[in-house]
């Protein structure tokens, strides 16, 4: 059975007897363990190939919000499979035998336990609706950090999963990539039986640059950095400091490290492992294993970090300073470690960061504004009217320079592609691309341009029809309709209704007829009956009533399946952002006709809505409306009006 399958030969390597003829269950496990021993590449062969099928199925114990504290990465299941590896070969032993990993390993069981313990039931998957019971048991402060916890035990684990299987893989494919002499890379760094070593005399004493350099040439090579090295650049490492400047070598290091892509990944966590990069990087301390404060991130800060910079590499050839984005990408969210705004926080850990890493002045002050400014190409792009000159204006004068304005575009796209699959479309990309060209436009000295005249001939063309019209065009619905209180919150429902996301909105009205432009979610297969929609908003728009009524049964059966905590409504009343309008913007709950009640409370509050973006954030939506007051065209400026209409949202954006 244990030479058949594999699960039964990995029960057996880890048995023990309980009860019956002792005598007799030692001899079948000593077999048994002495036949998986003495076929080192079958058994090692054998059980890769069920590591890496678990691993593209089961995510990471680290990054994932409820983990499988057994089968993930990183879980239970991988310190089992490394132990079964040690009998086979001795390259596994370190990692089995390395006090860190035994530690982590404990910590896994002790939550697994505690969850068992608070369940009542054998379940090894930590639900959200677990994880603070199970944080009480263990004597830990909350539920944030429990998750801190379980990441930084399944990222330990995971790391020493890794190496030692890359090393395994190395071994097993025979002595074309191993033995023979030393080739030397470059000075003190020697590529050395298939793995990066450093020569004995080497020491990051006086030569801080050797840990980078010696994982940027394992980086590029594709190969590990030996064992030996890594033992000796921990033992050896400088002092950590927030004084010491950093030599210009050790900062070139940093930079051609990065610039390795997404391979420099695991070997700057491979620096952060053995305790090294936080010698350079005090301040990495406060956001290793860090969780993100909602689902829309994937990875934890400093794990999003490293693969923002991967991200940023292929973009390097996009901007003038290649070494400021790789920099810039790693420290934009290093703020992100305390309850100080991140931002706020990162710029100032960043001026001494960069003080400290060599850069000049002017570099010092393009890092800053990096970090400052990482979110405002997206949400700029995402919640403003970009046809509006002030929303160019405003991006303008914050970057100053096209330069900068590069670097800021290369940082928004590695920021959004190493957040998650939902965090960079082409929809997103497209907005931010046209920002960018409409700004450097503008910090080139071109006149702005004019904002695009409503309506247009060819909405002029269908309102002159005098009656309701769907028209699609690829990612665009036009709905054409006889002017009416509360339209795009009427049209906005029937489209959730048919299952159609809307991205952004521009309404218009003329003589008595409305035009609205709906940008949507082009992902979807097909769209839904054209004739069906026209007649449902025919009925909507004739007895809004009805429309209400469905949307409430709506919301009211998917918010009784929600198992998730509401994190609130916030709201955002502007009125310097732009000359033509009050800018209102809302952060809320994603749920159905989420843009169907906020337009709709918006028109009760006897607002017109010009125009809309919608943008979805995990489980949350930001949504935006550019508004003027219905009786003669003005801003919403009157304070108290201001104050009722932020309640009236608060009250209904997500009501019970």
């Amino acid at each position: 059975m244990a030479a058949k399958d594999l699960k039964v030969a990995l029960g057996l390597l880890t048995a023990r007897p309980v009860a019956g003829d002792a005598a007799l269950a030692a001899r079948v496990l000593d077999q048994v363990r002495g036949d998986w021993a003495s076929r080192p590449r079958t058994s090692l062969g054998r059980l890769y190939e069920a590591v890496r099928e678990r691993w593209q199925a089961s995510g990471d114990v680290a990054f994932l919000l409820e983990p499988d504290l057994k089968s993930s990465r990183g879980g239970l299941r991988d310190a089992e499979a490394l132990g079964a590896a040690a009998l086979a070969t001795p390259i596994a032993g370190p990692a089995v035998d390395d006090p860190a990993f035994i530690a982590a390993h404990g910590a896994l069981l002790a939550v697994r336990v505690a969850l068992h313990a608070s369940t009542g039931r054998r379940n090894d998957t930590l639900l959200r609706e677990n994880q603070a019971d199970v944080a009480a048991r263990l004597e830990v402060a909350d539920r944030s950090e429990l998750t801190r916890f379980v990441a930084g035990a399944g990222r330990r684990i995971a790391w020493a999963a890794g190496d030692t299987w890359e090393r395994i893989g190395s071994s097993l494919a025979g002595p074309g990539r191993r033995g023979g002499r030393d080739l030397a890379v470059e000075p003190d760094i020697v590529l050395r039986d298939g793995e990066m070593a450093i020569e004995a005399s080497a020491s990051p004493a006086p030569d801080d640059s050797l840990p980078f350099r010696v994982a940027a040439a394992a980086a590029r090579a594709g190969v590990p950095v030996a064992r030996d090295a890594l033992r000796r650049l921990a033992l050896q490492p400088p002092a950590p400091s927030t004084t010491v400047r950093w030599t210009d070598s050790a900062r070139h290091g940093l930079v051609s490290l990065l610039g390795c892509g997404p391979v420099a990944v695991r070997h700057m966590e491979t620096l952060d492992a053995i305790g090294v990069l936080a010698h350079y990087l005090p301040e990495w301390d406060a956001v290793r294993n860090r969780p993100q404060r909602d689902a829309y991130h994937t990875f934890t800060v400093d794990r999003h970090l490293l693969e923002a910079a991967a991200r940023a590499a292929p973009l390097v050839r996009s901007v003038h300073r290649p070494d400021l984005l790789l920099v810039g990408a790693l420290l934009h969210d290093v703020g992100k470690g305390g309850k100080e705004d991140h931002t706020v926080a990162g710029v100032r850990m960043v001026e001494g960061i960069a003080r400290r890493m060599g850069f000049d002045e002017a570099d010092v002050e393009t890092l800053c504004l990096l970090v400052r400014d990482h979110l405002l190409l997206a949400e700029t792009a995402t919640r403003r009217d970009l046809e509006d000159p002030a929303t160019v204006a405003t991006v303008a004068d914050r970057v100053e320079e096209v330069e900068r304005l590069e670097l800021l575009a290369a940082l928004t796209e590695a920021d959004a592609l190493a957040t998650g699959p939902t965090a960079w479309s082409s929809w997103k990309a497209d907005l931010v691309a046209d920002l960018v060209s409409r700004t450097r436009r503008r910090l080139a000295g071109a006149v702005s341009e004019p904002p695009r005249e409503l309506p247009t001939p060819e909405l002029r063309r269908l309102m002159a029809r005098r009656r309701l019209q769907v028209v699609p065009d690829r990612g665009a619905i036009t709905v054409v309709a006889p002017d009416h209180p509360g339209f795009l919150a009427v049209v906005a429902g029937t489209f959730t209704l048919h299952r159609i996301g809307v991205r952004s909105a521009l309404a218009t009205s003329e003589d008595g007829m409305a035009a609205d432009v709906f940008h949507v979610d082009a992902g979807r297969d097909a769209f839904p009956d054209w004739a069906r929609l026209e007649r449902d908003l025919a009925v909507a728009l004739e007895d809004p009533s009805m429309l209400r009524a469905r949307m409430a049964d709506r919301f009211r059966s998917v918010r009784s399946g929600r198992r998730a905590p509401i994190a609130g409504t916030d709201v955002i009343i502007d009125n310097g952002a732009t000359p033509r309008a009050t800018v209102v913007e809302v952060r809320t709950d994603d749920g159905p006709g989420v843009l169907y009640r906020l337009a709709l409370l918006l028109s009760d509050a006897g607002l017109d809505i010009r125009s809309a973006k919608a943008e979805t954030l995990g489980h949350e939506v930001v949504d935006t409306f550019y508004v003027r007051t219905a009786p003669d065209g003005g801003k919403l400026d009157d304070p108290t009006a201001v104050e009722e209409l932020r309640a009236a949202i608060v009250a209904g954006a997500n009501p019970e």
